[in-house]
């Protein structure tokens, strides 16, 4: 069974759970929510937390209701973050706010966040296990959204002057802290000592940010159909990505000026998006972001030589090859 098969096989157990916490009705609220779960989506936050519970030792279908919260979290993201991003599609179709409107589609995303923490309940386990991986999940959200934050007042301040510091510390947030929080609730409920934890929280903070970037990549030179989302699109929304500060700080003054023009306009306009994808390509930017995901999934893989050989731990270091060799 290959990466894609497993996580197919996973999410169809974590759909599963997700079905029992989900209603249908109203259907103002959860028809919205159905309609984002039922477009796919490949479970990979899920599977990375029951995979890091059976690493330690664990049992991975107790952890079920903290693999459909991890999910629900996300699902909540995604539907604010096309609001917030201005976007078109999602998972090949157009976004919730293009089909519903804006109040509706906050309102289905606010809806999942109550639904996060009932899943957790579901957790057939003694309480200070599921207040513990609450606390986990719950620290990890407010990160994520920290993250969010940070990058959206760029776009407010109209600010060019990020640097790549600046940038890995805002995805770490945005992107990293979530898919750590992942490993590390996966290993605390499998019965994981600390050095286990930290190390697969490191992980998959690690593998996280990867995979963000190879997000940004396939934006720029993906292919649409397989993409799932409008190829260009991180140039509508003016997003400041590793490829266009790497782009800036190599350019010409003219390609420099042009470049952020284009993003400062936030335009739906192709010909000015192709334009501005060529200038990322002129200086091989998206080969220097590669160069950077590839190092974060060497580096994430040392972490796991702690961790017992088995199914699982094996099973991890195929999915993070898998992050950053994905066309979707």
């Amino acid at each position: 069974m290959n990466a894609s098969e497993y996580l197919a096989a996973k999410g169809k157990e974590v759909n599963e759970e997700i079905e029992k916490i989900i209603p249908k009705t109203p259907e103002e609220v959860y028809g919205i929510i159905w309609d984002y779960l039922n477009r796919g989506g490949k479970r990979l936050r899920p599977a990375i937390s029951m995979l890091s519970c059976d690493a330690v030792g664990g049992d991975s279908r107790k952890t079920l209701p903290i693999a459909a919260a991890i999910e629900l979290f996300h699902l909540y993201t995604l539907l604010h973050d096309d609001i917030e991003d201005n976007s078109d599609m999602r998972r090949g179709k157009p976004t919730a706010h293009r089909i519903y409107g804006i109040p509706m589609a906050i309102n289905a995303g606010d809806g999942l966040f109550p639904l996060v923490f009932k899943a957790t309940l579901r957790l057939e386990m003694p309480p200070e296990k599921i207040v513990g991986a609450q606390k986990i999940l719950s620290d990890a959200f407010g990160v994520v959204l920290e993250g969010q934050g940070i990058e959206l007042n760029w776009y407010k301040e109209n600010r060019f002057d990020i640097n790549e510091k600046d940038y890995f510390e805002m995805v770490s947030g945005k992107t990293g802290a979530l898919i750590g929080a992942c490993c590390n609730v996966g290993a605390f409920l499998g019965g994981g000592n600390e050095k286990q934890r930290k190390s697969l929280r490191e992980f998959g903070e690690k593998i996280g940010i990867a995979f963000q970037i190879q997000d940004d990549i396939l934006n720029i030179i993906g292919e649409e159909k397989k993409y799932g989302k409008e190829i260009g699109g991180d140039i509508s929304e003016g997003k400041r990505t590793l490829m266009v500060i790497y782009a800036l700080k190599k350019a010409t003054k003219e390609d420099k000026e042009r470049l952020i023009q284009i993003l400062s306009e936030r335009t739906k306009d192709q010909g000015k998006i192709n334009e501005a994808i060529g200038i990322l390509k002129k200086y091989n930017s998206h080969e220097y972001a590669r160069k950077h995901a590839e190092k974060l999934i060497n580096d994430a893989k040392e972490k796991l030589k702690t961790l017992p050989k088995n199914e699982a731990s094996e099973r991890l270091l195929e999915l993070a090859d898998f992050f950053i060799k994905r066309e979707v």
